[in-house]
């Protein structure tokens, strides 16, 4: 069996303020795999998706991306990870004081892409998804879905391996909701892998995706 990109092994979360949000958590992602987690709110999966990110470390057990030890990574390799990943956290923000087209160029200019470069790699990410002539608007003109397909191309546009997603569809109405799964089983085609969190029954068309269970004790797969 092919080794996982992604990790979990026997991982525990313990918060400072005594929460504990993961127990014993134990899960795998292949390469290219489109994995949904569902659970009620407070049973870990933002906190699984922090993990596979570098943003938080576990009180015990193990987190792999791509054979590597990432809880045992210094702060400057997990921000080199990051750079790898694409991320639409629930705290992602756009700046309303700057342009689409330059909220998405930020990660580009990040990892030390020429101006130009991350003009250019931005222009490309807004066009894929689907949103190209937004590039001049301001943030606070666009609506809510419009915001969360910037966030999308934001996340892409350092072309990432992983595409990790905190609760993308919420707050969208149907329409919406489908664009941007639509656009991520996209990404999946391409050979991206994505994992995304939600509390809703949300479904990818046209694409094989698995469903992960949470709940506050472990992770099962979802019948």
């Amino acid at each position: 069996m092919a080794e996982p990109l992604l990790e979990l092994r026997a991982v525990n979360v313990v918060y400072a303020n005594g929460f504990p949000a993961l127990n014993r958590l134990s899960l795998r992602v292949s390469r290219g795999e489109f994995v949904l987690l569902h659970g009620a709110t407070g049973c870990g999966k933002s906190t699984v998706l922090r993990l596979l990110a570098g943003l938080v470390r576990p009180s015990a057990g193990e987190v792999i991306v791509a054979g590597d030890r990432v809880d045992l990574f210094n702060a400057m390799q997990r921000r080199w990870l990051r750079r790898s990943m694409g991320l639409m956290m629930q705290e992602s923000r756009l700046l309303d004081d700057r342009s689409v087209h330059e909220n998405v160029m930020l990660p580009a200019l990040a990892a030390e892409e020429s101006f130009s470069e991350a003009r250019r790699r931005a222009l490309l990410a807004l066009e894929k998804c689907g949103i190209g002539d937004l590039a001049t608007l301001s943030p606070a003109a666009l609506s809510a879905g419009q915001r969360q397909l910037v966030l999308l191309a934001r996340a892409v546009v350092n072309r990432p391996v992983v595409i990790l997603a905190d609760e993308p569809v919420a707050h969208l109405d149907q329409e919406n909701a489908r664009t941007l799964l639509e656009l991520l089983a996209a990404f999946v085609r391409a050979g991206v892998t994505v994992v995304a969190a939600s509390h809703e029954h949300i479904a990818p068309v046209r694409v094989p995706f698995r469903e992960v269970l949470l709940t506050t004790q472990s992770a099962q797969e979802a019948s």
